[in-house]
């Protein structure tokens, strides 16, 4: 045992000398050696599309995020649960619904929806088609292909400026039971739904300046010059007015009731609202004398809903053609929503026209 104790101290021993003594023994440097020769300069790399970043921010992302949230098009949108699961509502109430009927091309989904999804960014954005700087901004809609209504069975389009062909998808009248209304046509129809009539986005027939009833009154139809000039993302998404109104909010009137101007002044520079030489009140009143009239021949209720002829409250009997084309223009007035912004003069025909019908029953 001792010896191997005693070979062991001299092997750790002859370590150390080795590790310590033996490089104190080299000698001095040497002169430093012929230099190679340099290499080729690589390829410069291509510039980063430097455009990008003006939307693809956090921060720009945080505040799109923001206003979406509180508007009728966001998570908060109450539609999506009780339509957002049909079948024939789900295109225009749902993401699901909308993402698959851009692929169909038909107005109702294969089936009802389970689980109904509210609206989400790719609904109306797609890919780029071009990362070239000459086409910017770019906002890669989809669907601004001109629109096939739903009305009338498809059998006329709109096709509106900018980005407006998008909003149309959805911002446009459904069928009834009795169209294509005809002046003095010889049919008779069954309303038999407090519903008849339009569904509640009717802008784009108004800004189009067509589908109305268009009974041959005392006023002409043609458009105002919005039709054509003016796009929905000009006014609603103009941002000059502040975070809560334009952008992703696509609000004209914050909460507290300021109107979003900014688009109209460009063009209105005296406009301090958007009665602007009263038009609004003049097509309102005309919206409510129409009312009246339609109310009073027990066509439609206080609330604006047609009245069934099966209801003892109604007319007890089919409407012609002429008492449903008056209540469709009143209907597409009251859901439109503008109040003879979008379209004036195309408004003010489809009433007035429609109040001389009224007072000859």
């Amino acid at each position: 045992m001792k010896k191997v104790l005693n070979l062991l101290i001299v092997s750790v021993f002859g370590m150390f000398m080795l590790m310590v003594v033996l490089p104190s023994c080299e000698g001095p440097q040497g002169a430093q050696g012929t230099a190679g020769i340099d290499g080729t300069d690589g390829t410069d790399g291509v510039d980063a599309n430097s455009w990008c970043i003006e939307c693809h921010t956090m921060a720009n992302k945080n505040t799109i995020k923001a206003q979406f949230a509180g508007t009728k098009h966001g998570p908060m949108n109450g539609s999506v649960g009780y339509a957002g699961g049909r079948n024939g509502c789900t295109k225009c109430h749902s993401y699901q619904g909308f993402m698959e009927t851009q692929l169909t091309g038909r107005d109702t989904t294969a089936a009802n929806i389970p689980i109904p999804a509210a609206f989400k960014c790719d609904m109306c954005h797609t890919f780029h088609g071009t990362l070239e700087q000459s086409e910017f901004p770019d906002y890669a809609l989809r669907a601004t292909d001109p629109i096939s209504l739903i009305y009338n069975e498809h059998a006329t389009s709109v096709d509106l400026s900018g980005s407006s062909n998008l909003c149309s998808n959805c911002h446009q009248p459904r069928n009834r039971d009795g169209f294509p209304l005809v002046p003095n046509g010889p049919d008779s129809v069954a309303v038999t739904s407090g519903h008849w009539g339009t569904h509640y986005g009717t802008q784009s027939v108004i800004m189009a300046g067509a589908e109305g009833f268009e009974w041959p009154g005392s006023m002409a139809y043609e458009s105002s010059g919005h039709n054509g000039t003016v796009d929905c993302a000009g006014c609603h998404m103009n941002k000059d007015g502040g975070d809560d109104v334009g952008g992703h909010t696509w609000r004209m009137k914050n909460p507290e009731g300021v109107e979003n101007l900014a688009a109209c002044t460009s063009c209105h520079s005296g406009a301090t609202s958007f009665d602007y030489n009263g038009v609004q009140t003049e097509i309102v009143a005309l919206t409510d004398e129409l009312h009246h009239l339609l109310e009073e021949h027990k066509l439609i209720d206080d609330t604006g809903h047609a009245i069934p002829y099966t209801k003892d409250e109604g007319l007890g009997r089919k409407w012609t053609s002429n008492e449903c084309g008056a209540v469709f223009n009143y209907l597409l007035m009251h859901y439109e929503g503008s109040h003879g912004v979008h379209n004036y003069k195309y408004s003010k025909a489809l009433l007035v026209n429609s109040i001389e019908l009224a007072k000859t029953w």
